[in-house]
């Protein structure tokens, strides 16, 4: 019955509001985000609140309303179903990824769902990523964009006003707001709060080729032959999971690939780079002992636990699978002494990092053989994004 609204003037093109619950503790995503010890000197914005729990971002260069919750009923605060509108400057909205679409997006009720999943590119559903963000076009041509950092899973529906709803199923709202007034600059600022990608090698920029079903080092090493015979540019070689033992990672299958790392000489000597994949699922169902990555996952503790503590054990494909908690202190440093040992074998440049949606081919965790999902309020939310 109680809400709070943390509003932090940031800097003079970002603004930051924060709504949620302050005598419940609530999940917040673990991730930095840079800190402030000024207010600004001109910003480029200002705040008005209404009584009825509403606010409004204001561009005061032209008086344009960017952010309107008051004249958009409906907000709602549950414990899994919150719920906001706002009103957009204009029906020129872009981004609200990931997903497959045109690239402004359209207004007619079109529902966005975010929560990361192993989906083939398919149009109107949520595919591997997920990124609660939007750049919108103001009348006089300005642009500004709207992140919300919540990762639980949400839709974000579109409508003819135009305006724009957002329906989570946890977390809090937590907006930042991003004045522009460029596209590039949004985008700049918004790269302040979340991040830049990191600045890959000239070679990652090159050409790749890979497939499933080159069989061997030797059925590898015969198709890079015929690129170079026909005069085909190549940078880069990659391998499926088809190398490894029992498509399990950080092995190497000697009976046909024992090889691969005389390829991967081959390809460095003509100034070729190798990759081969990882998928982040790691296999449990072997005999204790006989498989590090799984033995010393346990012992560092960095797989996902289920509800009642045990390690949550989905399914890929080496078959029974764990997954690691990224966010564990100790994940980092158990995946790089993983990695490094691998590379002493197999002298990759880089890794391709499959299915780490995570990907789960059955649904909820398996146990006693069979697989399930457990009868509670979080794997049966009383809304479903996407449905």
């Amino acid at each position: 019955m109680s809400l709070k609204m943390d509003v932090y003037f940031e800097t003079d093109d970002r603004l930051r509001v924060k709504i949620y619950d302050p005598s419940q503790a609530r999940y917040e995503v673990p991730i930095y985000t840079p800190p402030f010890t000024s207010l600004p000197s001109n910003p480029k914005y200002k705040v008005e609140l209404s009584e009825h729990f509403g606010f409004n971002v204001i561009r005061k260069a032209s008086q344009e309303v960017i952010f309107n919750t008051t004249a958009n009923p409906g907000f709602i605060f549950c414990d899994q179903f919150i719920q906001i509108s706002s009103s957009l400057s204009s029906s020129y909205i872009y981004g609200l990824g990931e997903h497959r679409s045109s690239l402004a997006l359209p207004t007619d009720w079109q529902r966005f769902t975010f929560w990361a999943r192993d989906q083939p590119p398919t149009p109107n559903v949520n595919l591997y990523g997920v990124h609660p963000f939007y750049i919108n076009l103001e009348s006089n041509g300005d642009a500004h964009g709207v992140f919300l950092l919540n990762s639980n899973a949400m839709d974000a529906i579109l409508q003819p006003a135009p305006a724009i709803t957002y329906r989570t199923v946890g977390g809090i709202l937590d907006f930042y707001i991003f004045l522009g007034p460029d596209p590039i600059d949004v985008i700049r600022q918004y790269q302040e709060v979340v991040g830049v990608p990191f600045m890959p090698p000239m070679w990652a920029l090159g050409f790749h080729l890979c497939r499933w079903g080159y069989g061997s080092a030797n059925g590898t090493m015969a198709v890079v032959e015929r690129m170079r015979q026909a005069r085909i540019p190549q940078d880069v070689q990659w391998n499926d999971i088809e190398y490894s033992v029992g498509r399990k990672d950080f092995t190497l299958n000697s009976a046909t690939f024992a090889n691969l790392p005389g390829l991967i000489a081959d390809l460095h000597a003509n100034g070729l780079h190798y990759i081969p994949i990882v998928d982040p699922a790691i296999s449990s169902s072997q005999t204790p002992g006989t498989y590090p990555p799984y033995d010393t996952g346990v012992t560092d503790d960095i797989f996902i636990k289920a509800d009642d503590g045990s390690i949550f054990i989905g399914k890929v494909w080496p078959g029974d699978t764990a997954f690691p908690d990224w966010f564990h202190p100790n994940a980092s440093r158990w995946w790089q002494s993983l990695a490094q040992k691998f590379h002493d074998t197999v002298n990759f440049d880089g890794m391709w990092l499959d299915m780490n949606e995570p990907s789960n081919f059955v649904n909820g965790r398996v146990t006693g053989g069979q697989p399930g999902c457990t009868n509670n309020t979080y794997d049966n939310p009383p809304y479903v994004p996407g449905e």
